[in-house]
């Protein structure tokens, strides 16, 4: 239930974005500049145990090799000049609540880390995040 209701915060505070700012995300997200933290971003076995119970309640079909499963849930990242984190946008994998649960996680722990754009305008970059269980 604290979850969900975390989940529901976050997801709320992580799309909206200044209306005075005309920051539409790229249309071509591999043109981004890949994000480079100012610190690791990281995320443990807790992490990956959750997004494999999202995966498989949600009947996500993701790619199998070895006998593990992966997910790569990419994502576009809106910084303000002074490095907030303005939006956050998934690229469509097929599985939205990893996609959203990307979201909630970048918009938590990346929060006060994100680079800071060398402009003095708010910049898009790219990001993704990898899980990984066994099948």
């Amino acid at each position: 239930m604290i979850d969900l209701i975390f989940a529901i915060a976050l997801a709320g505070s992580t799309n909206m974005v200044a209306d005075d700012l005309d920051t539409a995300m790229p249309e071509d997200f591999s043109a981004l500049e890949i994000a480079k933290f100012r610190k690791k971003i990281t995320y443990g076995e807790q992490h990956e145990r959750k997004a494999e119970r999202l995966a498989k309640a949600a009947q996500c079909d993701l790619p199998v090799a070895s006998h593990w499963v992966f997910a790569k849930i990419h994502a576009a990242i809106l910084v303000s000049a002074s490095g907030d984190i303005l939006k956050i946008v998934p690229v469509d994998s097929g599985c939205p609540e990893l996609e959203q649960y990307t979201v909630n996680h970048l918009a938590r722990y990346a929060g006060n880390i994100a680079p800071i754009p060398s402009s003095r305008k708010p910049t898009w970059y790219r990001t993704t995040m990898n899980f990984r269980w066994p099948e």
